[in-house]
């Protein structure tokens, strides 16, 4: 009895000081995970990334969820379109990845120097494109 008590609070003490008392970042994670391999107790310990950039896709800056990194570029706008409860269909500038939906009205507007905005009480043709990246 003794002995698996010691064998988990070891353990414990071992994740606790991996994924507590020293917080995983970019440059440490390879000795973290070396030492959690060493341990024997790497299936259980998870490591903690920083997942998701923009990148550059032709004339495009898109995000990338399953991608990590720096930024490759900036998009003119930030954002991304998001379905509503009601089924409603709206511009959401703090948040990231592909649209969620398509309004059925409105277009992107071209404002002063590159601004691109969404006027949702416009129609025609967009006049800019909000994913493209800055220059």
């Amino acid at each position: 009895m003794k002995r698996s008590l010691v064998a988990c609070l070891t353990f414990t003490t071992i994740v606790v000081a991996i994924t507590v008392v020293r917080p995983i970042s970019a440059d440490r994670r390879a000795p973290d995970d070396a030492v959690a391999s060493a341990a024997g107790f790497a299936p259980a310990v998870a490591t903690v990334q920083n997942k998701g950039r923009y990148k550059k896709q032709g004339d495009e800056c898109l995000w990338d969820a399953n991608d990590g990194g720096p930024n490759q570029c900036t998009p003119v706008t930030r954002g991304r379109f998001k379905r509503g409860g009601d089924d409603s269909c709206t511009w959401d500038s703090n948040d990231s990845g592909p649209d969620q939906c398509k309004p059925r009205e409105g277009r992107w507007k071209k404002g002063d120097g590159d601004r691109c905005y969404w006027d949702a009480k416009d129609s025609g043709p967009n006049q800019c494109n909000p994913r493209q990246a800055r220059r």
